[in-house]
């Protein structure tokens, strides 16, 4: 006779995919941005008709293209991420798009006094800090659970720190 597990004692299913974004990070870029462009439009009624009409298009255009690019980077870094699946992990910091093969990853890290997680990539023997600004310590307990449910995740799908040590960490 075999003995079966009863149902409550069965492991949890693992999701196919796991996804994480802070919420606190995109909030954030969103106020920024409106402040910086509610104080923008008010530094440009502030300054007057008289000063207004001496501005040429060309200076108009790069305070413009100035105030965009702020508020475009400030946006893609409140919308960074971190999928898994079976294609591997990708991290989106902003504007940078990085993507590992699950076989690369070492682990993750996120010790006291890091602002965020690190996800530990394989090379030469030792490991790679690459950061992952999706999960921040200053979530608290979200962060730990994030970072629990992705590690369980990882080693499930094999992620492994055979063969490395932390002595070759780098940056």
């Amino acid at each position: 006779m075999t003995e079966q597990t009863p149902p409550e004692q069965a492991a949890p299913k693992l999701p196919e995919r796991l996804q994480f974004t802070s919420v606190t990070v995109l909030v954030t870029s969103v106020v920024g941005s409106v402040v910086l462009l509610l104080a923008a439009m008010w530094g440009w009624y502030a300054i007057g008709a008289s000063i207004r009409s001496q501005i040429t298009w060309f200076q108009a255009a790069t305070l413009l293209f100035f105030l965009v690019f702020m508020i475009a980077m400030m946006l893609s870094i409140g919308y960074s991420r971190i999928w898994a699946d079976e294609d591997g992990v990708v991290v989106r910091n902003g504007p940078l798009l990085r993507k590992f093969r699950i076989d690369e990853v070492a682990g993750l890290r996120l010790r006291d006094g890091d602002p965020w997680a690190y996800l530990l990539i394989k090379h030469n023997g030792g490991v790679k800090r690459r950061a992952v600004l999706a999960i921040q310590t200053l979530e608290g307990a979200k962060a730990k659970r994030k970072i629990r449910a992705l590690r369980v995740w990882l080693k499930a799908h094999g992620a492994n720190s055979d063969g490395v040590t932390l002595e070759g960490e780098q940056q």
